[in-house]
């Protein structure tokens, strides 16, 4: 079977350094949600917004816990935890944890809506699959509602702080807008408190040209449109100026002006040689071939810009914050519940004292296990010396070694045996 080609100049591998940086995702779903159908292809839908850097086809299994994930997710590197859970009441709860030590944050969600139920409320749906174009780069985090981070609570903070550190940073510089496929709109209600989450896929359309340039483009990348007959036409100009041919009167709405914006657009244009001497040309052979030039040409080309939504929609409330990620840890917010400052004192010291008690417990474990390891390494190192004495001897000749082989071996009473019926045989001689 032939190899697949590889692109080396438009898709480079990243080196280690820069692999490290990515911030990758795992979107898990335990307990009694693995139960529930409608949450699991939630947990699927929620797995293509954080493509393509999550493992996508990740299964559970119900005897499963979320330390086994935990366990795997440092030597995979990930950073970034997404826990679906149904309780028994059937409250659906989200849990966003930072590895390795956390914090994590406790959601409670509201409402939620596939991508299979946006799709049918759609007029003109966009049709894409986890393999899809649209998921081969992370997409555009957008951020509305929330307060300045210079003017926000410390909860508010840490709340930014972990959305923006779902993705990857843009940077302007290096960054090209053509690979910016799709756009993920956090938007927090300031009265109710209630954050949304949208998925949208960015598509673009041509404004400059006219409606039947428009169309034969667009029916070039879309095999299922046929390109039109051109048999009556006997110049390219009744194609493109007769309204009739192609399309022209169409159902598409016309565009909107604050939606439309220029896109820097880069072509790689082959640069022609500059024409050489005579002499020079005399004295080429005609077997040299020299390689042709290319460069760069940026034009800025006017493009519509239009967000068709992928799904989900969710809608939660953030319930609390803890510091760690897994058993009972200290809690650093609560919605519900507010404590004085004497109660977190109080709460303090029994966190202080606890962590003291744990730590204790280790040491001793530590040091348990490290007498052990010292004790068979003694009994190792005796059981060679002995064997390297008893080498020495058989190689000196001398035959009175009998009580140094037996000085280390264990003394046999035969009183300590009189009660051991083991010994001793039941048929009579």
């Amino acid at each position: 079977m032939a190899k697949r080609r590889t692109k080396r100049r438009t898709h480079k591998k990243l080196s280690e350094e820069e692999s490290s940086k990515i911030p990758k995702s795992m979107v898990l779903h335990l307990g009694a949600s693995l139960k529930n159908h409608s949450l699991s292809q939630l947990v699927g839908d929620f797995r293509n917004i954080m493509q393509p850097y999550t493992a996508i086809n990740l299964r559970e299994r119900k005897s499963n816990k979320l330390k086994d994930f935990i366990v795997m997710c440092g030597p995979l590197g990930v950073s970034d935890t997404f826990i679906f859970n149904q309780s028994t009441a059937g409250n659906i709860t989200l849990r966003m944890g930072k590895l390795p030590r956390g914090p994590t944050l406790q959601f409670n969600i509201n409402t939620y809506s596939l991508c299979r139920d946006v799709r049918r409320i759609l007029k003109h749906p966009k049709s894409v699959s986890k393999d899809s174009l649209e998921f081969h780069q992370p997409p555009l985090l957008v951020l509305h509602g929330f307060t300045n981070v210079n003017d926000a609570s410390m909860h508010e903070k840490l709340l930014i702080t972990m959305f923006q550190n779902m993705f990857p940073p843009i940077q302007p510089q290096i960054t090209k807008v053509n690979t910016i496929k799709r756009v993920l709109l956090i938007t927090k209600d300031k009265t109710t408190g209630n954050i949304e989450i949208r998925h949208y896929a960015i598509n673009t359309k041509l404004v400059e040209e006219s409606k039947n340039i428009k169309k034969l483009i667009q029916s070039h990348h879309n095999l299922k449109k046929r390109l039109p007959k051109m048999t009556n036409s006997q110049d390219v100009s009744d194609l493109v100026l007769d309204p009739y041919t192609v399309g022209g009167m169409t159902s598409d709405s016309e565009v909107e002006e604050d939606a439309v914006v220029e896109v820097q657009h880069q072509e790689l244009v082959k640069k022609q040689p500059a024409s050489a001497p005579a002499a020079q040309s005399d004295e080429a052979t005609p077997t040299q071939s020299q390689p042709q030039a290319q460069e760069t040409i940026t034009t800025a080309k006017k493009r519509a810009i239009k967000l068709i939504e992928l799904g989900p929609r969710i809608n939660m409330t953030l319930m609390k914050i803890e510091e760690g990620l897994v058993g009972s840890s200290k809690t650093l917010y609560h919605s519900a519940v507010t404590k004085t400052e004497a109660d977190v004192s109080e709460m303090d010291a029994k966190h202080r004292l606890k962590e003291k008690l744990k730590s204790e417990r280790r040491a001793k474990q530590q040091a348990a296990v490290q007498a052990k390891l010292d004790q068979k390494k003694a009994k190792k190192d005796r059981k060679k010396a002995r064997f390297a004495d008893e080498g020495e001897d058989d190689k000196d000749g001398e035959g009175d070694g009998g009580e140094d082989e037996n000085e280390d071996m264990p003394e046999i009473n035969a009183e300590d045996y009189e009660n051991d019926s083991d010994l001793y045989s039941d048929v009579e001689v």
